[in-house]
């Protein structure tokens, strides 16, 4: 576009859900209008930007060079306009939004749940939708606008994409309370006779990150349940010799379960919150993460203090 006067706004947006789909008719359907429409407008694009914007391949359209860096100075402007729209300041009790948040099932248990309650009190108008993440891409449910915020492990993340660290994770050993090794220190002997349960996020896996850490030092462990499932470990440990190996934040959610440190030094991993560059700016967003980050740091702060007085009892969980 060659005049500021000849600037439309519907065509930038327009434009932006083109480079979000690929496809003429996903497009179309987004923006509630037919698909000739829709054409016609990516007919007008080409004739403004003097460049094909996207080519033809198997599986729909393919951006060119020229569309994606076009895209990005669309997408600010876009943002910038919606920043200048916003209210100056934000009535959470009378926000209406829906929120989509891609989670593994441990991060709906121990982060999801207390923001949703959070949330109820603060903003009951705000729709909250769960949203798995296992086996794909967090890049990709932003990109294809399927998710608005994700709460998942920094080696699923770009450096590309706005993040920001919530809590570095351990692992602990969780069993019974009755368990005969729930009031002594395991040993590394006593740890790879034990019985162990694996929660498995992509189902039917034998090994994971303590399997790794033994194999270094030339030991194994007897994984004998895989389950994919958080609610089924409660139970499994309670009623059996089963012992778990798990992130110390979901542990700590388990009700009626001894929790200490294993014998070995298993790596962990940091919990990072991300979100699309199209929300960056938003008031609404910034606000959600804000309760994001502040429900993190109440969680933190209770969990302290139960480990203090679980220490104080003479409790070795660490």
């Amino acid at each position: 576009m060659t005049d500021i006067r000849t600037l439309d706004l519907n065509l930038l947006k327009a434009f932006v859900v083109l480079l979000d789909e690929c496809n003429v008719s996903r497009s179309a359907q987004r923006l509630s209008i037919t698909q000739p429409a829709m054409s016609g407008i990516l007919n007008r694009l080409r004739e403004s930007f003097h460049d094909p914007l996207f080519v033809r391949v198997q599986h729909g359209m393919q951006p060119t060079d020229r569309a994606l860096q076009l895209g990005q100075i669309a997408r600010k402007i876009l943002n910038d306009v919606n920043t200048m729209l916003q209210p100056p300041q934000l009535e959470p009790e009378h926000l209406h939004m829906t929120v989509r948040i891609g989670a593994m099932d441990y991060v709906q248990q121990i982060i999801a749940l207390p923001l949703i309650l959070r949330l109820r009190r603060l903003a009951p108008n705000v729709k909250v939708a769960l949203l798995p993440t296992q086996n794909q891409s967090v890049k990709s449910l932003f990109e294809q606008n399927k998710i608005d915020l994700a709460l998942i492990s920094e080696q699923h993340l770009t450096a590309d994409m706005p993040q920001t660290k919530l809590y570095d994770e351990r692992y602990v050993c969780a069993m019974s309370k009755t368990h005969p090794m729930a009031n002594q220190p395991l040993s590394l002997e006593q740890f790879c006779e034990l019985p162990f349960a694996m929660l498995s996020y992509n189902g039917g896996e034998f090994s994971g990150a303590t399997d790794i850490a033994l194999q270094k030092l030339g030991r194994k462990r007897k994984v004998m349940v895989s389950v994919n499932h958080i609610s089924l470990l409660p139970q499994l440990l309670q009623d059996s010799d089963l012992v778990a190996v798990l992130p110390e934040h979901l542990a700590k959610t388990l009700p009626n379960v001894h929790l200490q440190a294993p014998p070995i030094d298993v790596d962990g991993f940091t919990m990072m919150m991300a979100w699309h560059e199209r929300t960056e700016q938003d008031v609404a967003h910034e606000w959600l993460r804000q309760i994001v980050t502040d429900v993190m740091r109440t969680q933190r702060h209770q969990g302290s203090h139960e480990t203090g007085a679980m220490m104080s009892a003479g409790v070795n969980q660490t």
